[in-house]
């Protein structure tokens, strides 16, 4: 694990080697996301009987902001799964004697997406001062459990699409077009397609463990059920992405071989 830190430890040196760069892109990525919560209070504004909240709004922006900077800033290369499977890149991590899949995890980092992580937790952070009944202090903390716990959920989700590139070529441009369709429904709350049930049941499918569930243990009070089956699915998530990975990892073709030919 030791060596894994320091890999990290590296690769924000490298991102923090123009600082003026380092802490503009932040900025820049904190501006994009507070812009979208306006647009919420202008949807809020013109359709009022929608039974919304700009609450509602803040807690699932939280979470897509979370799990969209640990997958595209912690772990940057697992956005870029699908283009480094087909590109033969992955012969370079396979090259060293360590885990190809935590080597791959923690070679790089984009920090323009920290401003995602420090933008979410403001949004848990805001949502625990100024509207939580609950004492502050423990809505704080319960929010800040549930939308880490979701951001691994999602790591799995986005492992298992990526790594199917290693069945089909060219698969990237389809994973392109399921990171813009999971985004796109993840900054809606479920409570507006209820009359919709077969919509409904998509997102279900889709994002019950990764939004859905989070979204209602912070919006409402968190049963022992919730907290159980939450921790399942991370645990279990954990446990599938490592597996689905090294085992879809023994149909990669190196590159290597085929310039050889």
């Amino acid at each position: 694990m030791k060596k894994y830190i320091q890999f990290m430890k590296f690769a924000m040196k490298e991102q923090r080697e123009y600082r003026t760069n380092f802490f503009a892109s932040i900025a820049t990525m904190i501006f994009n996301d507070a812009c979208f919560m306006i647009i919420f209070i202008i949807f809020l504004w013109y359709f009022t009987e929608t039974g919304l909240t700009f609450w509602n709004f803040l807690i699932l922006c939280s979470m897509s902001c979370m799990w969209y900077g640990v997958v595209h800033w912690l772990f940057s290369n697992i956005s870029k799964l699908p283009e480094i499977i087909e590109q033969w890149k992955l012969d370079y991590y396979l090259s060293f004697p360590v885990n190809p899949l935590y080597f791959l995890i923690s070679k790089k980092i984009w920090v323009m997406d920290l401003g995602d992580i420090i933008f979410s937790l403001s949004c848990v952070a805001i949502y625990a001062f100024a509207y939580a009944d609950a004492p502050a202090l423990i809505v704080l903390l319960k929010g800040f459990t549930i939308v880490i716990l979701s951001a691994i959920i999602v790591i799995w989700i986005y492992i298992v699409v990526w790594c199917a590139s290693f069945w089909m070529q060219k698969w990237s441009k389809v994973a392109n077009l399921f990171n813009s369709m999971f985004v796109s429904f993840s900054q809606y709350p479920p409570d507006i397609y209820e009359d919709k049930k077969v919509v409904l049941v998509f997102m279900c499918i889709l994002l019950f463990p990764s939004l859905i569930l989070p979204y209602k243990m912070i919006i409402w009070t968190a049963t022992l059920r919730q907290w159980l089956l939450l921790i399942w699915f991370c645990v279990l998530s954990l446990a599938l992405w490592i597996f689905v990975f090294n085992k879809w990892l023994k149909r990669y073709s190196s590159g290597n071989l085929v310039h050889q030919m």
